[in-house]
């Protein structure tokens, strides 16, 4: 049973790494375990930003966000185990929307209307949507963003 424990803790380790940074006592997984605490305290709402340290574009989700991406991590690559959103994405039409988007924002720099940073906003989500569902989630690339990486 020791063995099983040690790679549970080492897959759980290597996908908090992703979302958690060094913590300033202790390692990745006693942070992973710290959350488990506080959520099973019924404070899985509360951000986790004020239990550990996370990684600072994460500093606004919660304790239960934090472990459920790090337990989907930690799962490994079968799609049965990604999210529902995931699970349920449109990644064609999801392209198709990102060119038009794309086109947009570059319509409204050249002067047609001054809503180019909102919509930047928009356009960055998306990107980490795909780069989360690729990078951390091994969502096949080419289904994700299309036959050529530039076809995002």
């Amino acid at each position: 049973m020791g063995k099983v424990k040690d790679l549970e803790r080492k897959r759980i380790t290597e996908s908090a790494g992703h979302y958690l940074c060094d913590q300033p006592s202790g390692d990745l997984y006693g942070a992973y375990n710290e959350l488990k605490e506080v959520q099973e305290e019924g404070n899985g709402l509360a951000l986790a930003d004020n239990y550990v340290v996370v990684w600072q574009p994460l500093n606004h989700m919660t304790v239960d966000q934090i472990v459920e991406l790090i337990e989907n991590g930690a799962r490994g690559n079968d799609p049965e185990d990604y999210p529902e959103f995931i699970q349920k994405m449109d990644w064609s039409l999801l392209r198709k929307q990102k060119s038009s988007l794309i086109k947009t924002i570059y319509d409204e720099k050249k002067g047609k209307g001054n809503d180019a940073e909102e919509l930047l906003g928009i356009l960055h989500v998306i990107d980490a949507l795909q780069d989360y569902a690729v990078d951390d989630l091994g969502v096949d690339e080419i289904k994700v963003f299309g036959e050529e990486r530039g076809d995002k």
